[in-house]
């Protein structure tokens, strides 16, 4: 930045001394002219023109037809100019010593963010210039409540054991977009039969005849009744009981029956049990409402121009009129040639030509302007600290010193850390990011 400003200084003095120059010269043979009574000689005026002259003929003129002014018709109805759109927020805040003024606008499903204004505005003794759009969406959520009855099937109808066949919540989804987690309502829990079915047994039961003179079934009964049901004789065993010898031959004197009565029975079977639960809970749906646009201006103050004391003007009367035209005309020129060599000399060393950007809670917000020499292509953003709390930033370089930089290596320093990337581009303004 020294050497910088010394050759500004040195290129400031060079111009100056020339002007200076030239000021002097004018001055002095202008003083000579007025005292000596020698005014400057001017070439004087032709009155007539050479012999070879001729008096140029003008082309014939044509009467042009009015242009036809196009006919509208009922089915042809002329373009309107959309409407600009209008904020629905504006706000301006000022940040880091950067003042903003943002503004937000609503817009609807067949509006065009394009119509966004986004041509700078002067406000309050500042200019204003657009730097960021950002879209964000908008949603709104319709909550109800719902209950979502289920039915399952169990083999038992023990409460305990129903509890823990069923899952303690439900995730929910409908087609008409709503969802949610359902809890289970014990409350509700409901059991029913599934169905029955009927099996068939056989009934037994076992009588005893003792005493009996022979071993005939005529002398048993046929049926017996047992627990109000009619069982059928199926079988009979004997037993002989103390034998006696008579004639050569072992006769018993008695016997005993042993008879086994039967019986088919049947009874119903219960299949299964159906059980209903009902879950219930709050589910909600996201309805997509207007899309919002951010635009975000940055401020730079218009500096006041500074009154200066200009001395009175000097009538010169003795002089031709072309020489007083001259008189007023040169400290113009001289004043415009001073101008345009320091706004030279502003653009090639003093100028900031890179805007500084971090992101904070997912916006872009800028945090100033620094400076990179095209001949040691360092950007210092030391400055920066204490600033900011993130170590990501968004560096864009204008269209000047992108086209300047095209292909070169530029470093970027941070305090102790440094950064080193290759500009790419120089079709306009050029943009790459920085993570330290």
């Amino acid at each position: 930045m020294k050497h910088a400003l010394t050759r500004i200084i040195i290129m400031l003095i060079i111009a100056a001394a020339l002007l200076f120059g030239s000021v002097a010269a004018y001055a002095t043979d202008t003083v000579d002219a007025l005292h000596n009574g020698e005014p400057p000689s001017y070439p004087a005026p032709t009155a007539t023109a050479p012999v070879n002259a001729f008096e140029p003929i003008l082309p014939p003129t044509f009467e042009q037809p009015a242009p036809e002014l196009p006919v509208v018709t009922p089915d042809t109805e002329p373009e309107v100019a959309p409407d600009l759109l209008y904020p629905v927020d504006v706000r301006g805040v000022e940040e880091n010593g950067i003042r903003w003024i943002i503004k937000t606008y609503e817009l609807g499903e067949n509006e065009n963010p394009e119509l966004i204004p986004r041509a700078p505005f002067k406000r309050d003794g500042w200019r204003f210039e657009i730097t960021d759009v950002i879209k964000k969406e908008t949603s709104t959520a319709d909550m109800r409540e719902h209950s979502e009855a289920v039915t399952v099937e169990t083999e038992t109808k023990d409460m305990t054991d129903i509890i823990g066949q069923l899952t303690p919540t439900l995730d929910f989804a409908d087609n008409d977009g709503y969802c949610g987690v359902l809890a289970l309502d014990i409350s509700t829990i409901q059991v029913e039969t599934a169905g029955t079915k009927t099996n068939s047994y056989t009934v037994s039961a076992t009588r005893e005849y003792p005493n009996l003179s022979s071993a005939d079934t005529s002398l048993i009964p046929k049926t017996i009744t047992d627990n109000g049901r009619t069982l059928t004789l199926a079988n009979v065993d004997w037993k002989a009981g103390n034998t006696a010898a008579v004639d050569y031959d072992v006769l018993p004197e008695y016997y005993t029956a042993f008879a086994t009565y039967t019986a088919t029975g049947s009874k119903t079977v219960v299949t299964g049990y159906v059980t209903t639960a009902e879950y219930k809970g709050t589910i909600t749906k996201l309805i997509t409402g207007k899309t919002l646009y951010i635009a975000y201006f940055e401020g730079t103050q218009i500096a006041t121009p500074t009154p200066e004391n200009t001395p009175e003007p000097v009538a010169v009367t003795d002089l031709p009129e072309e020489t007083q035209k001259s008189a007023n005309l040169f400290p113009i020129a001289l004043c415009a040639a001073i101008v345009a060599l320091c706004g030279l000399a502003y653009c090639l060393f003093l100028r900031r030509n890179v805007k500084v950007v971090v992101l904070k809670n997912g916006k872009a917000l800028p945090i100033g302007k620094t400076r990179v020499a095209l001949s040691s292509t360092i950007i210092d953003l030391t400055k920066f600290e204490g600033k900011t709390s993130s170590d990501s930033f968004i560096l864009v370089l204008d269209r000047l010193a992108a086209k300047r930089l095209f292909g070169k290596t530029v470093t970027v320093r941070y305090g102790d850390r440094i950064f080193q990337h290759i500009v790419c581009g120089d079709g306009g303004k050029y943009r790459f990011e920085v993570d330290f």
